[in-house]
């Protein structure tokens, strides 16, 4: 129960709440109501006992028509003459009450949403009509049932009005949270707890705003500070008669060029500033676009392949193959790549040792095994980062002694 309360939204537990309330007021005035209509008979019972015994003690004393009179405005009963009235009130009238004592006897009828008190005694048959009955009215209770409601109606349209400003703030941050800064809270919500978490929340937004500046404008410089000497070492390593020398210069001078990439994508991702745009493209132009970006001898990579139609985001997801494939001829002792793809997945093998960690280990940013002294960690939280953002799965297994990394695209396709 409690779980339920917990996962359950504010506005929902408050319709709750109301709801529960509006139905314990229609028990409330459904059971007084019965109550009321209950306690009316019985005032009405001994109303008509005290109006017979009155008749019947009277009788006893021979009364002339004038004390009969008083009674009747006492009383306040009207005697019925009428012979056929009496015997259609006898006949056909619902019997309330029948009563024998040692002065006679009386009955108790309702007839025509009129009560009528039939007396009886030795030369006495006297039949009275209630002129001034106790009328059974609820205008009361539904005036006491209608003024609660309205009542509570008030209480609900307060609260939920009251709650238009913590809906509007929930609005807001679950856009911020989807990668939009141009959130501005408003300034109307007021001074209550709200309003205090609203300013909250807009400084927090305005500190956010301010890193994020910082850090966008410190990765584009330091990128570009970088960009250049780099490119300018690599046209004078060209100049350099030494092939070796040249060679290692140059694979130097490629794989800082490699880093500045993999920080600039991952910056992208980690401030949700990349937006997917998913485009289709055969698997084949794919693999091909991803050769050409590794810059890779051909011979490090056997494709057993099908063709088949993809709809990704075709920069984001040539990064992610490249990324598998260069670690595949990187880490493997026969530096060669093997790829196994199909519409349902997309393999990507390597001969080589079991990894010492879960797949989560290297998924993390800046992680490595302690032997690869020229990598940064990035390449595999680049791939699980744009497998999930295309509602793929990364996932990996060890088998005849190959490490195959998988995007298991059958999550996406049974949507």
């Amino acid at each position: 129960m409690t779980n339920i309360i917990k996962n359950i939204s504010i506005s929902t537990f408050i319709n709750v709440i109301f709801a529960l309330g509006f139905v314990s007021i229609i028990i409330t005035f459904t059971l007084f109501i019965n109550y009321d209509k209950q306690k009316h008979e019985l005032n009405l019972q001994d109303k008509y006992e005290l109006i017979a015994e009155n008749f019947l003690s009277t009788f006893q004393s021979l009364p002339d028509s004038n004390v009969l009179v008083k009674l009747f405005r006492k009383f306040q009963v009207q005697p019925v003459i009428e012979r056929d009235m009496k015997l259609n009130i006898i006949n056909n009238a619902q019997e309330l009450i029948i009563t024998r004592n040692s002065q006679g006897m009386y009955r108790v009828y309702k007839f025509n949403q009129n009560y009528y008190i039939y007396v009886q005694q030795f030369g006495y048959n006297l039949m009275l009509k209630d002129v001034a009955k106790l009328d059974h009215s609820i205008a009361y209770i539904i005036f006491g049932f209608a003024l609660s409601f309205l009542v509570l109606v008030f209480l609900f349209i307060a609260v939920k009005k009251k709650l238009i400003p913590l809906k509007n703030l929930n609005n807001q941050i679950i856009e911020f949270s989807k990668g939009n800064r141009n959130i501005k809270i408003e300034s109307n919500y007021g001074e209550d707890e709200i309003g205090t978490i609203a300013k909250s929340f807009q400084v927090a937004l305005n500190i956010i705003e301010n890193q994020a500046k910082s850090k966008d404008l410190f990765m584009r410089n330091m990128m570009h500070e970088l960009k250049t000497p780099i490119t300018k070492a690599m046209f004078i390593a060209e100049t350099i008669n030494d092939d070796k020398k040249r060679e290692t210069l140059q694979k130097s001078f490629r794989r800082m060029d490699d880093i500045i990439k993999e920080l600039s994508t991952v910056e992208k991702l980690t401030s949700k500033n990349h937006n997917m745009l998913k485009e289709n493209i055969t698997y084949m132009d794919l693999f091909n676009k991803t050769v050409d970006l590794t810059m890779l001898d051909t011979s490090c990579i056997e494709s057993n392949s099908v063709n088949f139609n993809l709809n990704v985001d075709i920069p984001m997801f040539t990064i992610v193959l490249k990324n598998l494939i260069d670690n595949a001829v990187k880490f493997s002792p026969d530096k060669k790549a093997y790829i196994n793809a199909s519409k349902k997945q997309i393999i990507v093998s390597s001969y080589g040792d079991k990894l010492n960690h879960d797949l989560d280990y290297y998924t993390d940013a800046f992680t490595q095994e302690e032997k690869r002294k020229d990598g940064f960690g990035l390449g595999l939280y680049i791939v699980k980062t744009v497998v999930d953002l295309h509602g793929f799965k990364f996932e990996y297994e060890y088998k005849n002694s190959m490490n195959n990394f998988i995007i298991n695209m059958k999550i996406d396709l049974n949507r």
